[in-house]
């Protein structure tokens, strides 16, 4: 289906038991799950025996996993937007989150509310439930928080919310709920339970200084999450990119047999509209009276549209090679989420890659070649029989990031590319702000993402010789913060290179204008174009990533200015500039 080496393969190994049976007597058993992602992607992926029985999760994207959107503050209907910092993401992976609590001996998550709003419906605060967040913003500006605008913001330098509390079973019996919208026109209160499918937020250490007001429970967060599901932090993965082959690769612990097995992948997209699902069918919710403040109402954008996609492949370990691929979802999971049942495809969901790439069924890509959209390999026993790891990464360096402006968020790593007989498939890399000592520190650190305010995940060429320089630059870092940086080499078997570790801290932020289009803007008319926010990216991942591209970002941010000032003024001449940027419009989305 798609090459496994290669800059696009990004993987996870399930590093549980799986890495002492990799390294002892027992050959491993090695399955690949191959699949291209569309943008902002919320994936789930998890195993189950052939009777339904749920085994393990393997990679759950970390909007989910570490930033608790499916359990967090907020009712589950509140508008969305750029990094949005509340509302209960109940139908994100409703498919996947239902399978899990069904599990033998499953827990659920204890459900977040906010501390003492008047309301869950209330966006803007009503008390001092505050702390400082260094991930989620809400834009009180309307044109910035549309859906339009969504690759055309930043969170602001400083943002505080409120991290929430537990729902206790007193507020249970007193009749606590949330504004529920049935359908436009006929909402109720929808009482909650104390137990939630989902994860908290474990991005997140309570704050205990005189101006934060975080409620005790928030220290309880991640330590709760890590107990009700162990391989939380083994297995959260960055949001994939856009258009890049993703590979997430295990191996079968010893307690699993030989025989039948299905892997799940369910895909989300928030916001993926069709004639069926969105704003006219969900708008943004307003009753009932009372029950959702100003912010809620007016500002965001209603998120509900296409619900999740799964996609469901059989396969068998112990007979050799084998290799098995799916086309075509195996069915939808609900909106709200209230239900794990997997609807049979129907004509409501979107499957028509060439008229509306990236939606619906095609969240997962259609391979050129195979025509499939995942595809599953079994890796023979002689592959790995007599693999031996990676070697040490050598000379490994973090430095500070090349463009100041943003070197109090992102940083520069390099490495000596060590040597394997089978070939490094893949590279790891994962920061804390604790010491990373062991395999249990380096898999609770969180992945490293790529240095992009879009918070995508980190992709390093595995194909770099033996001796070479590896050079990447990385983000998902905080201002004047310590880290320890922690990067392993991982082979097609799973075997990883040591662990090896560099410490570093953040700048301060260096406070500066955004740099905008200024000639496509006076061009457009608004800053907000979806053009504009295309040659925005454009700008950003493809010439501000090298010394050429930055010194022609130079000269435009030089000369731009002057040009957009006469351009501005005269509609022909932003006719005329529209028509000449098209093609370069045309060029940036196909790169997207």
């Amino acid at each position: 289906m798609r090459a496994i080496r290669g800059i696009g393969a990004v993987a996870l190994v399930l590093a549980l038991a799986a890495t002492a049976t990799a390294q002892g007597d027992e050959i491993p058993r090695v399955v690949e799950i191959s699949f291209e992602p569309t943008s902002r992607a919320q994936i789930a992926i998890w195993v189950e025996r052939a009777d339904g029985t749920y085994l393990r999760t393997l990679a759950l994207t970390q909007s989910v996993a570490l930033r608790g959107i499916g359990n967090r503050p907020g009712a589950s209907q509140m508008n969305s937007g750029f990094q949005w910092p509340y509302g209960r993401r109940e139908g994100a992976l409703p498919v996947w989150a239902h399978h899990r609590a069904a599990a033998p001996d499953a827990e659920l998550f204890p459900r977040v509310i906010f501390q003492d709003r008047t309301s869950e419906g209330w966006a803007s605060r009503s008390s001092s439930d505050f702390s400082r967040d260094e991930y989620f913003c809400l834009s009180f500006q309307q044109s910035a928080s549309s859906r339009d605008a969504l690759d055309a913001v930043s969170c602001p330098s400083i943002f505080n919310s409120d991290k929430g509390r537990y729902l206790t079973p007193d507020d249970v019996a007193n009749g606590y709920a949330e504004p529920f919208q049935l359908e436009p026109g006929n909402a109720t209160m929808r009482p909650l339970e104390v137990g939630s499918l989902y994860p908290p937020r474990r991005d997140v250490e309570r704050c205990n200084d005189a101006a934060c007001f975080d409620h005790r429970d928030v220290a309880r967060y991640g330590t709760d999450a890590r107990r009700i599901m162990p391989e939380i932090d083994a297995v959260t993965m960055a949001t994939p990119p856009a258009g890049r082959p993703q590979t997430i690769t295990f191996n079968l612990p010893d307690e699993w047999p030989d025989g039948e097995y299905v892997a799940w992948i369910e895909v989300n997209t928030e916001g993926d509209y069709n004639a069926a699902w969105g704003p006219e069918r969900f708008p943004t919710p307003v009753g009932p009276d009372g029950q959702w403040d100003t912010w809620a109402i007016n500002y965001g954008y209603p998120y509900r549209g296409q619900p999740s996609v799964v996609f469901r492949v059989p396969f068998t370990v112990g007979g050799g090679a084998a290799n098995e691929t799916a086309r075509d979802p195996w069915g939808y999971g609900t909106v709200d989420g209230q239900e794990g049942t997997v609807h049979e495809m129907d004509g409501s969901i979107t499957n028509d890659p060439s008229s509306a790439p990236g939606s619906g069924a095609d969240r997962l890509r259609l391979d050129d070649v195979t025509g499939a959209r995942v595809e599953v390999t079994v890796i023979g026993p002689e592959v790995c029989m007599e693999n031996t790891p990676p070697g040490e990464l050598l000379d490994v360096s973090v430095t500070e990031y090349e463009e100041r402006r943003d070197a109090h968020r992102y940083a520069h790593l390099s490495f000596i590319a060590p040597d394997d007989d089978l070939g490094v498939t893949r590279y790891e890399v994962r920061i804390s702000r604790t010491p990373v000592t062991d395999l249990e520190s380096f898999m609770r650190a969180v992945p490293a993402e790529a240095a992009s305010l879009e918070h995508m995940a980190l992709t390093i060429d595995p194909d770099i010789p033996p001796g070479d320089v590896v050079a990447v630059d990385f983000g998902g870092l905080a201002p004047e913060t310590a880290y320890y940086v922690a990067v392993r080499a991982l082979d097609r078997c799973g075997l990883g290179s040591p662990i090896a570790v560099a410490e570093y801290t953040t700048p301060a932020i260096e406070f500066t204008t955004v740099s905008p289009c200024f000639v496509a803007t006076a061009a457009w008319g608004t800053p907000m174009a979806s053009e504009i926010g295309a040659l925005r990216r454009f700008r950003d991942r493809h010439l501000r990533s090298n010394a050429v591209g930055r010194g022609l970002v130079s000269v435009y941010e030089t000369v731009g200015p002057h040009l957009a000032s006469v351009i501005r003024q005269d509609d022909s001449l932003r006719a005329a500039t529209r028509a000449a940027l098209a093609p370069f419009v045309a060029l940036a989305r196909v790169l997207e």
